[in-house]
């Protein structure tokens, strides 16, 4: 259920930028009411993840996809061949779902293609899709989803909303973090409790991979254990780092990862972007998928890496995995969000 603090700091350096020490609190602060509104998911969902893998900011990539696709690329800027890749994706989903497209404008065709995937998935859990639209199907699939985490961690489920379960889930996880790393919770609050369990977090993985603690701050430590444990990823894989930032080299580390699975499980990558792969990796062995998830290197899509809100407003680029003027490091942008709620619930779609 958890990443260790290396997940959350890769985390914070894949998703650099100006937007993200904000943003990403955002994303992860699930103590918000207004943040799980039935309007808000709906409008963060509208759309959806259509592009399918990271364009990280290169051209060649963006032009790439859009040639596998069919698209005329001759005289179009960045913006107009993400909304082009968009539709056209949009229009291939709906496709095969079942959907018809004729006569339908291309945000139709993203909400019919939206509450399909809900529908789909409700099913599975054995929720009920009768009368419910989009909004209150990705609310009973939340729920449905918090109530399972919950009982892994023996906690109560009776008559809890998911705010409700939300906070204990957070709040047993933490303090189960904070047992298996010897700290004492008594009298503490959350915030305090957190920063603990944090800064005995970094400081154990970094004394596991041979880095001195002593006299260093703890974003200093942060970004020194996320840069090793990226590179000592890398090498396994035989990917190379130089002249590669830590984002982009980790970025490359996760895509390769789930070539990997893909292949292990005899599905093709020919032509395949990483989403379409973990999308496939789904429909033959949801297991495998979730120890995946459950990697280090593992990022939930569309959490925050396209456009705003994850859809609609295109992708949000980091420069060639080349460091933002300005920009907090990884580890600092992690760093804040992990003060802010550092126990990952793994509640997203």
């Amino acid at each position: 259920m958890k990443k260790s603090v290396i997940g959350f700091t890769l985390a914070g350096a894949l998703l650099v930028g100006g937007y993200a020490t904000t943003s990403l609190a955002a994303d992860n602060d699930k103590s918000g009411s207004t943040e799980f509104s039935p309007e808000k998911r709906v409008m963060k969902m509208k759309g959806y993840d259509h592009f399918g893998g990271f364009f990280k900011g290169n051209s060649e990539d963006l032009l790439e996809k859009a040639k596998k696709l069919g698209i005329n690329t001759k005289d179009k800027d960045a913006e107009t061949l993400m909304k082009e890749i968009r539709d056209v994706q949009i229009k291939k989903e709906a496709k095969e779902l079942g959907i018809k497209t004729s006569g339908k404008d291309i945000e139709t065709l993203a909400e019919e293609v939206q509450l399909a995937k809900l529908q789909e998935k409700a099913k599975d859990l054995g929720i009920s899709t009768k009368d419910k639209d989009a909004a209150e199907l990705h609310e009973a699939i939340h729920l449905a989803q918090l109530k399972k985490e919950a009982k892994k961690l023996g906690i109560s489920t009776d008559g809890k909303d998911a705010e409700t379960l939300r906070q204990d889930i957070h709040l047993t996880s933490l303090n189960k973090k904070a047992k298996e790393l010897g700290i004492s919770t008594d009298g503490k609050d959350i915030q305090t409790l957190q920063q603990e369990v944090m800064a005995a977090s970094i400081k154990k993985e970094a004394k596991e991979l041979g880095i001195t603690v002593d006299g260093k701050e703890i974003r200093e430590l942060a970004h020194e254990v996320t840069s090793a444990h990226v590179k000592a990823e890398a090498k396994k894989l035989n990917i190379t780092i130089d002249g590669k930032a830590i984002p982009e080299i980790a970025f490359e580390v996760q895509e390769k990862k789930v070539q990997n699975l893909a292949k292990q499980l005899g599905i093709s990558t020919k032509d395949k972007t990483t989403k379409e792969l973990i999308q496939a990796i789904q429909e033959k062995d949801a297991d495998k998928l979730k120890e995946l998830k459950d990697d280090d290197f593992f990022l939930p899509f569309g959490k925050g890496v396209f456009g705003p809100g994850g859809h609609h407003g295109g992708v949000r680029h980091f420069e060639g995995g080349k460091p933002f003027g300005g920009a907090s490091s990884g580890a600092e942008i992690k760093l804040k969000m992990h003060e802010e709620n550092p126990v990952e619930t793994r509640n997203e779609i």
